[in-house]
């Protein structure tokens, strides 16, 4: 409980200082305040999804962990996006992004709810395994492409994208992408550690 209370100050408190730095259209800021957030969590994923690991539990707890940890990622960055676009800023796509985030969000929580599940099935079924792998790797690859469309954006004229206050989505995406190309990244490469391993014989395989 105390933990949680603890996650949704600090959520909070990581949300206005983004607002702060958009209300004062201080781009540099707002991409740092953004980044900080968004690879804070990633620290965090990674190291209870270690943690988890030392401690034996089910690949699919593991999973869970991770599936959470993403959608966390699209939520926060979905959120300070609609927060500064709603009360501060005008961009006439905004909405949109901000929809395609909360969909990324939903998507990762309901394959954490389905992970949950069979985490405590006394028979789980192992093809969700392969969809939380799927969901990973899918990440990573639109990860690494929305960061080559946010470097490319930012070089396309203010015309283009809607107007000169798109710097607010762009900071958000792209750190999104950055953050998540490299949780994915993480677990996939412990995955496939893991998977190596028990092909060897070694450890019991974990995602």
């Amino acid at each position: 409980m105390i933990s949680m209370v603890i996650w949704v100050l600090a959520l909070a408190a990581s949300i206005s200082g983004v607002c702060i730095a958009v209300a004062m259209e201080a781009q540099t800021a707002h991409l740092i305040a953004t980044a900080a957030a968004s690879f804070a969590m990633v620290a965090a994923a990674v190291h209870e999804h270690k943690s988890a690991d030392l401690a034996a539990k089910s690949a699919y707890s593991l999973a869970a962990t991770a599936s959470r940890y993403m959608g966390l990622l699209w939520c926060w960055n979905a959120i300070s996006m609609f927060v500064a676009y709603s009360f501060v800023l005008d961009w006439p796509y905004a909405m949109s992004v901000v929809l395609g985030m909360f969909a990324g969000c939903g998507a990762c929580l309901i394959v954490a709810l389905i992970l949950d599940r069979e985490a405590q099935s006394s028979a789980p079924d192992q093809r969700t395994l392969h969809l939380a792998a799927a969901m990973a790797k899918a990440q990573f690859a639109l990860a690494a492409v929305l960061i080559g469309a946010m470097v490319a954006a930012r070089h396309a004229s203010q015309v283009e994208l809607g107007g000169a206050h798109r710097w607010v989505a762009l900071n958000a995406i792209l750190c999104t992408a950055a953050a998540l190309l490299t949780l994915t990244g993480y677990l996939i490469m412990n995955r496939s550690q893991h998977a190596a391993a028990d092909a060897a014989g070694q450890t019991p395989a974990a995602a």
